[in-house]
């Protein structure tokens, strides 16, 4: 697996592995496990994840995943923004830490932006977590131009926020009209989301640009649209997977290095949206906390 050195963060694979959906499933559990132990095996070391998804379901399911062999993981989760106050984001941290064994977490990063809690507040919390070492970095999420510049104007020194997770993939390349810029400028990686659209995004294999890449690289054209995503720099993609065909094939198009001609290729065919890159869900605390509380319910629910 090709790795990228960023800012002040360690060596980094070029994929890692995604989680959302993960853990919310009792008869999913053994194969989820199995998946992430195997993407870890094959240099897919850093796993991302968030005190929403599976509501503390993921996050414990890794804990699980990674009971000996949490030294070669990179761990990256997110505090849900009805929790960004500084006392809750330590909290949750907190709390995090205990789902998945962990001292600390390597990555700490604020799911969505928030009104409803000044973001210096938040960054107050974010700050009190590393420094008590329960957060080796710092972060955020779902972050677009004009969040980044408020972010920007509160860091103490270049990086201090070292990621953005935002949703990139040839179908969602919004985040190339300011936010990319925006990390290359103050040092931060991208973790880009959703590389493939979630699976939704249908004909993959339809495409000319891909087909053709992928029949000289000995790949699939999914691989060619995966590998896409991490040929910049600064990028780590963090596609989720759990049969062990699809977490090969994952890892295996990390080794993918596309050409110049390639990429215009394929770019020609997937072009950039008119719109930048703006954060889907609303900034409100009200709709935050029904979204989590919806998902603990689900939980509860399914025993």
């Amino acid at each position: 697996m090709r790795t990228l050195q960023w800012a002040g963060l360690p060596p980094l694979p070029v994929l890692g592995q995604g989680t959302y959906f993960m853990g919310d499933q009792r008869a999913r559990r053994t194969a989820e496990i199995d998946a992430l132990r195997l993407g870890v095996s094959l240099g897919m070391t850093l796993i991302n994840t968030a005190e929403y998804y599976g509501a503390g379901g993921a996050e414990e399911l890794i804990g699980e995943a990674i009971r000996d062999g949490r030294e070669q993981v990179f761990l990256v989760t997110k505090v849900w923004p009805s929790h960004a106050s500084a006392r809750d984001v330590q909290a949750t941290v907190r709390a995090a830490c205990a789902r998945m064994r962990t001292p600390y977490i390597d990555l700490v990063l604020l799911h969505w932006p928030s009104r409803s809690v000044p973001l210096e507040e938040t960054v107050r919390g974010l700050r009190a977590v590393r420094d008590a070492g329960l957060a080796r970095h710092i972060g955020v999420s779902n972050f677009d131009v004009p969040w980044l510049k408020r972010l920007a104007a509160l860091e103490r020194r270049p990086s201090e926020f070292a990621a953005n997770e935002v949703p990139y993939s040839l179908a969602q390349r919004g985040i190339e009209q300011g936010v990319m810029g925006e990390a290359t400028e103050h040092g931060r990686l991208v973790l880009g989301y959703s590389p493939l659209a979630h699976g939704h995004y249908g004909g993959w294999d339809t495409k000319p640009s891909l087909r053709t890449a992928a029949e000289a690289h000995g790949a699939t054209p999914l691989q060619i649209a995966l590998a896409w995503t991490v040929q910049r720099p600064g990028i780590v993609a963090i596609p989720k997977a759990v049969s062990p065909a699809h977490v090969r094939a994952n890892a295996a198009a990390g080794d993918i290095v596309l050409g110049d001609e390639e990429m215009a290729a394929i770019e020609a065919e997937f072009p950039a949206p008119a719109r930048p890159y703006r954060p889907m869900l609303p900034a409100n605390i009200a709709f935050h906390r029904l979204v989590l509380g919806a998902a603990r319910l689900q939980r509860r629910m399914r025993g």
